[in-house]
Formats: C-alpha cells, sequence, structure tokens
C-alpha cells in the first residue's frame, strides 16, 4: 500500500458492507478480477449475489462483526450506518474503511478516468461510452449505475486505457475522482435532503472541476441552463480549463440538429457527422453528440464510435422494454425527477405516436416530492393515463406532510392514488388494451409492478384462449 492510497497490493482480502447494491457489487467484480479476496454483506439475498458467489465472493445475509475477521480494507456503501457492526468492528481493529466512492476513485486513477457527471443520464450516457468504446475494440474499464444488457454487468475491467465511471454527486461521491475527461450533462436542483438548494449543488460541481486533471478536458450539455451558468463560472474563475460545449443552439462549439434523421452533428471545424440511434428521444440524441465530441478530442476514431453508439440499445431500467402482451407494451424505467419524467413520456411519444402512454410513477423520498410537487404534476400530465404510487421513503423517515395524493391534487388529469406497486399494476390489467405502452416509473420498489402486469395479461390470454 501506498502513502497516497489505501488500496492494499495484492494478495490482499477486501470486505464489502452493502455488496448487493449496483454501485458495490459492481466494483467487486473488478476486485475479483484484479486477483483481491473479497467477502461482502447485505441485508438480502438478490440475483445480484448469486452471481457474485459464483464469481468465488464469499457473501453474507446480514451484518455481523465478526464478517471483517482477516480482511485488510474494508469499503461501505453510501447508505451504511455507524452503527453497522461491521463497521464499529473494523474501527476496533484498526482495519481501514472507506466508502465506495474512495474505492472507485483509486481503482479509475490508474487508467485514462472518464467521469459522466450530470443531475439526468449519467448512466445512460457513461453506458453509451463504454459501449461505443467496447464496439470499437478499446476494452475499456467501466462502472456504470445500471446494467449494460449489451456488455452483460455494470462494470467489469477491461485491458484498455479508458475507465469509464458514472459520477454521482450524491454524498459529494464524485469528489473522489480525478478524470481526464468530464462530462456534465445537466444541473438541476435534486437530492434536497442533501442540497437545500440549486446553490448548494452547483457549488459541488464548481469543486468536481477543480478534480479534472490540468490537461483534461470538461464536456458541458450548453443547452441546459445548469451547465451554461457552470460555463460562465469556469470562464470565471478556471479560465485555463479547456472546454468543449455541445448542444442545438448557435453558440454550441458541436452543434446537433436532430429536427429530421438522422441526427447531425457539425463539430468545430465544420465536419458534420450524422448518427441514427436505437434507442429514442431528444435526450439521447443530446447524450449520444457529447460522447461523440469527447470522444474526438481524446483523439478516437470518432466514425467507429458513431458505430458503436448506433448499435447501443440501452441501459437497464430505462425504457426498458419488458414484455410485450397482445398489443400492450410494459416498460419499466429509473425516472425519479420530473425532467426525466419528461423525458420518458416524451420519448415513447416519439416512438409510439399512436399510443395511448400509461404512466405509473411512485415519488422516491419525501423531500424530493415536498421539493418539486408542481413539478412532478406538470410531467405527469403530459401522459395520456396518469397514476401514481404511494411515496417510496428510501433512507427518510418523515413525511413532511407529503404524499403522492399531494401531488394528485395539483394535477389536471386527476389521476387515481394505489398503495402499493402490486394495486397500481392491478387496476392497469383491469383497463389494458392493444396499442397501450405502459410504464413504470420511479426509483424505488416500483419495478415490482411490472412482473405483475405480465402476469396478469398473460393468464388472461390464456383464459382468452
Amino acid at each position: 500500500m501506498t502513502a497516497a492510497s489505501v488500496l492494499p497490493d495484492t494478495p490482499a482480502s477486501i470486505h464489502l458492507v452493502g455488496i448487493g447494491g449496483i454501485g458495490v457489487s459492481g466494483l467487486a467484480r473488478i476486485l475479483v478480477a484484479r486477483g483481491y479476496d473479497v467477502s461482502g454483506s447485505d441485508m438480502l439475498d438478490s440475483p445480484v449475489l448469486t452471481e457474485l458467489r459464483a464469481l468465488g465472493v464469499r457473501v453474507h445475509i446480514g451484518h455481523d462483526a465478526d464478517y471483517v475477521a482477516g480482511a485488510d480494507l474494508v469499503v461501505a456503501t453510501a447508505a451504511a450506518r455507524d452503527t453497522n457492526p461491521e463497521l464499529i468492528a473494523a474501527s476496533e481493529r484498526g482495519i481501514p474503511v472507506i466508502k465506495r466512492a474512495r474505492l472507485l476513485g483509486e481503482l479509475s486513477a490508474a487508467r485514462e478516468c472518464v467521469a459522466v457527471a450530470g443531475s439526468h443520464g449519467k448512466s445512460t450516457t457513461s453506458g453509451m461510452f463504454a459501449v461505443a468504446l467496447n464496439e470499437a475494440g478499446l476494452d475499456p474499464s467501466f462502472a456504470v449505475g445500471a446494467v449494460i444488457p449489451q456488455l452483460g454487468v455494470n462494470a467489469a475491467p477491461g485491458d484498455g486505457p479508458h475507465f469509464v465511471v458514472e459520477a454521482d454527486e450524491y454524498d459529494y461521491s464524485f469528489l473522489t475522482l480525478s478524470p481526464r475527461v468530464a462530462l456534465v450533462t445537466n444541473i438541476e436542483h435534486d437530492h434536497p435532503d442533501l442540497f437545500p438548494d440549486l446553490a448548494t449543488i452547483e457549488s459541488a460541481y464548481h469543486r468536481f472541476m477543480d478534480c479534472v486533471q490540468p490537461d483534461g478536458v470538461v464536456v458541458l450539455g450548453i443547452d441546459d441552463p445548469g451547465c451554461d451558468r457552470l460555463h460562465g463560472w469556469i470562464r470565471e474563475h478556471r479560465s485555463a480549463m479547456s472546454v468543449i460545449t455541445v448542444g442545438r443552439n448557435e453558440r454550441a462549439d458541436w452543434r446537433l440538429d436532430d429536427t429530421s434523421k438522422p441526427a447531425t452533428l457539425s463539430s468545430p471545424d465544420g465536419e458534420v457527422l450524422s448518427f441514427d440511434l436505437a434507442v429514442p428521444g431528444a435526450h439521447n440524441r443530446l447524450n449520444a453528440a457529447m460522447v461523440i465530441a469527447a470522444s474526438a478530442w481524446m483523439g478516437l476514431d470518432v466514425r467507429r464510435i458513431i458505430s458503436g453508439l448506433e448499435r447501443f440499445s440501452g441501459v437497464g431500467r430505462r425504457f426498458d422494454l419488458r414484455a410485450e402482451i397482445d398489443g400492450v407494451r410494459i416498460f419499466d424505467d429509473y425516472a425519479h425527477h420530473p425532467t426525466e419524467l419528461h423525458a420518458t413520456i416524451q420519448a415513447t411519444r416519439e416512438r409510439y405516436p399512436d399510443a395511448r402512454i400509461r404512466a405509473v410513477f411512485q415519488p422516491h423520498t419525501y423531500s424530493r416530492t415536498r421539493q418539486l410537487l408542481r413539478e412532478f404534476a406538470a410531467a405527469m400530465d403530459t401522459a395520456d393515463d396518469p397514476m401514481l404510487v404511494e411515496i417510496y421513503p428510501a433512507r427518510e423517515t418523515d413525511t413532511l406532510g407529503v404524499s403522492s395524493q399531494s401531488i394528485a391534487d395539483l394535477m389536471a388529469t386527476g389521476p387515481s392514488v394505489y398503495a402499493t406497486p402490486s394495486a397500481a399494476a392491478l387496476a392497469v390489467a383491469r383497463d389494458s388494451r392493444p396499442g397501450d405502452v405502459v410504464l413504470f416509473l420511479g426509483a424505488g420498489d416500483i419495478w415490482q409492478a411490472a412482473p405483475i402486469l405480465i402476469e396478469q395479461l398473460t393468464g388472461r390470454r390464456e383464459t382468452d384462449a
């Protein structure tokens, strides 16, 4: 172990607290591939843990002080509390303890780190970048907050020079990174439990700019007001920093025109590149344009990158088609912010212009819901048949006097509110017809609704037969 690093040299034993989460489980895969002896614990078993066991990871269900015995390093998910018995035992035994974000920063520092930040689109854009590099034969390492179906996992070590990272602002996690290339898709107020206002979150992004390597570059989605303000801050306070802007407006260095197919992207030197994505949505075309601009700065073969982007099929729980039964298409999506809801509904309308869009949304956390009540109502009113499920509290316990009915009361469509995902799924099943597109939206346990609806519609078809 060097003075600048807490990551021990192999062979060594690393224990991961909260190993079942998408971020920590991905890092477990990378650690195993790099020769570490890996163990971990989580409260519930899951298919992810079954996969890790197959890789040789020792998985414990529940938390116990004995699980850290023999560990050289303990890594904790951001959700782990100081009262966790494994963290207490590690501290008492003098075992170093770090957060998942610190481990990600150390692992990615060994390669040319490409970090994708932003309030929305991080997983999809970092997934795009990883797939494009892989399709171009560059074998990247990557750690993304969602499974990439084309690559089979959400994280893996590669032999190539690049490490693509989803850079999360929550808990200031992205400040552990040292990217050479940083993409910022957009900046809006979110996570009000940590960032009380927009100024606080913008300040976090200012600090993130100081993490970018001196010879690096920042790629900004300049159509977004938050990114536009960040651009102005950089020019005033970090004038030596290299910045590339991407967008549809005339001020962008790389200008996107997606008013017709294929979309075109004009480079600063006048070259016009065209691309046609398999995934729908104006937001995804802008995400892809940012990947192309960053790739050009990196000196990559842009046409091979575009070819990879055109084959990109999405990431898990982002406009994820779960089934099509008797003309009813069922999608699962992680959208949990008004901007994300609006983008997903509009992408659905673009892909299926004649469909009845039935959007079932479960808000995530009381604090976010209270902060963005009117925005949630406006976004959900863009669906043809919106419905709401009661708020998923996640880490919060105080209701703050808000509920999903608070959103419904502000909506013109007067949606129904259901207590659970299963209740919503059963209601959707009773009134489904060919041509419907059903969107289950949210970051909580709304994912449970899609299998129930699939079961109901399949049973109805068998009964009718």
